[in-house]
């Protein structure tokens, strides 16, 4: 069971690798191209507009509902396909209307989440005309996102892991050619562009797979399992827009210029790029694929083998995270300068965005557990305990973040996201343990202990290697990456962290 579960959270990792990697080289085309100036905060604005609907009536959904319930079906593909057909016919009609009025009522979206913007009013209009063209990609990737759960469904892994490589090629491509002759709207471009190939890109896949495609809306709304599913949706409606409205509180925060500083709302973005890329290659990863087996076992009534997939993903998500956390801590601005720090993106852009990255850092442990908790919450076919404490973490976020940025700056509303992620990570498990009963987590406890003392060692050499390194920045990086690296490893076996004793035994075997 667990040797399947690592291949498929290999090759699961293996894309989203390949994705974030050319995500980096996007933001770091971005920071040359645009730094922190008004038309990249216009940008982030209107894409984030759209990505609220898509993570509701789309990617949410997908992953929350349609993923664990297609995935009952899995010995069954022509009843998986009938259910699939319905379901994007449902949702093509869902998606454009959410489009049609997110075009009409750009301008007071805006205002909603960026008020800030009222006092530039180049800003803002050039927001709100992005937030009309960027919204006809949540139509395009709202579709993929139910054609990627049926893909998820038939355990196909690579091709949704890959698919956001198309916005990132889409991107580079863009910038690097067209963005001196297009510079106000090359982004925009460069996202619709992206939409259209993420949505061709999977559905060629499944139509390989023998799924054939027919319209017939009012059917739809009779299939069973798709009345089921939008059912189980309605809690997790709510969580989504609790989910994004978190983000709007650093959005509008952010927007606070006179509070938080000039260019704060692009240095959360690029900060949380940053987050962004260890979440999603462990966490998003794992979780991902340990929903498909979590709902088969669920559904089975084998809650021995969930309980032991459960511990076997939250270890893996300890002994991958833990070490980045203490780099992240220890190395911030480094990390910052060798990634981002070129053309516009000056000396105050990169300390304001290093005081991002340290805050964000305490809350990227509870970042990833909470979605392995609430992708284990779905897989119970239970949505409603985790909109709830969503929207309670969310009460928390907004009064810490709004007490901490006058004496932190943008730094406190980075530290309140964190505290208010302990806060959800710690209530979801409550709640969790009492659904399932008691997990066996003595075994996990050590580890924990072994990674957590090594990773602050490892901390603290960096530190002390990048304050006496004088190489350059790219190899003083360089090295201090290796060094780590190789304490880890060694340390780690010399502690007896068992990835590591594993990892040993997979190279062996190999040979």
């Amino acid at each position: 069971m667990l040797k399947k579960v690592v291949k498929n959270t290999y090759i699961l990792g293996l894309g989203t690798l390949s994705s974030r990697v050319l995500g980096f080289i996007r933001d770091i085309l971005i920071a040359n191209f645009f730094g922190t100036a008004g038309i990249l905060e216009a940008f982030i604005v209107s894409f984030r507009l759209p990505n609220i609907f898509r993570s509701i009536f789309a990617e949410g959904f997908s992953e929350s509902v349609a993923t664990p319930v297609l995935s009952e079906y899995q010995d069954n593909k022509e009843k998986m396909f009938e259910i699939g057909s319905h379901l994007i016919s449902l949702f093509i009609v869902i998606l454009f209307v959410a489009t049609t009025l997110g075009v009409i009522f750009a301008k007071f979206l805006v205002t909603v989440i960026a008020p800030g913007f009222l006092a530039d009013p180049f800003k803002f209009n050039l927001a709100v005309s992005f937030t009309r063209i960027t919204f006809i990609y949540l139509f395009l990737i709202g579709l993929s996102a139910n054609i990627v759960s049926l893909l998820y469904a038939l355990k196909k892994f690579f091709i949704p892991a890959i698919n956001p490589i198309f916005l990132n090629i889409s991107f580079i491509v863009g910038i690097v050619f067209f963005s001196r002759s297009y510079e106000s709207y090359i982004l925009i471009v460069c996202v619709i562009v992206a939409g259209l190939l993420q949505l061709i890109f999977p559905f060629i896949f499944l139509k390989r797979e023998g799924f054939v495609f027919k319209f017939n809306f009012f059917k739809s709304l009779k299939e069973s399992e798709v009345i089921r599913m939008v059912k189980l949706f309605i809690p997790r409606i709510w969580a989504s827009i609790v989910y994004h409205l978190s983000v709007f509180i650093d959005t509008m925060f952010s927007s606070l210029v006179s509070i938080v500083g000039q260019g704060a709302l692009a240095s959360v973005y690029y900060a949380n790029r940053l987050i962004q890329f260890p979440f999603a290659l462990i966490a998003l990863s794992i979780s991902r694929v340990a929903i498909v087996d979590l709902s088969s076992y669920h559904h089975k009534g084998n809650m021995s083998d969930f309980k032991k997939l459960f511990v076997f993903s939250f270890q893996n998500i300890i002994f991958f995270i833990v070490p980045l956390i203490s780099f992240f801590l220890f190395a911030s601005k480094d990390i910052i300068n060798v990634i981002f720090t070129r053309g516009k993106f000056d000396a105050t852009s990169l300390s304001m965005t290093a005081l991002v990255l340290f805050f964000y850092s305490f809350g990227l442990f509870f970042f990833c557990g909470i979605k392995l908790l609430v992708n284990s919450f779905y897989a119970l076919k239970d949505t409603t305990i985790p909109a709830k404490i969503a929207t309670i973490s969310l009460v928390v976020n907004i009064v810490l973040s709004a007490i901490l940025m006058f004496p932190l700056k943008i730094g406190g509303v980075a530290l309140g996201s964190s505290l208010a992620a302990a806060f959800n990570f710690s209530f979801l498990y409550y709640w969790f343990i009492k659904k399932i009963g008691k997990i066996d987590f003595q075994d996990t406890r050590v580890q924990f202990l072994k990674i957590l003392l090594l990773s602050v060692g490892m901390g603290i050499v960096a530190r002390i290697l990048l304050d006496f390194l004088s190489f350059g920045k790219y190899i003083n990086m360089l090295i201090v990456v290796g060094s780590l690296l190789g304490i880890f490893i060694i340390g780690g076996y010399i502690l007896g962290v068992k990835q590591i004793k594993h990892l040993k035994r997979w190279i062996l075997e190999r040979k």
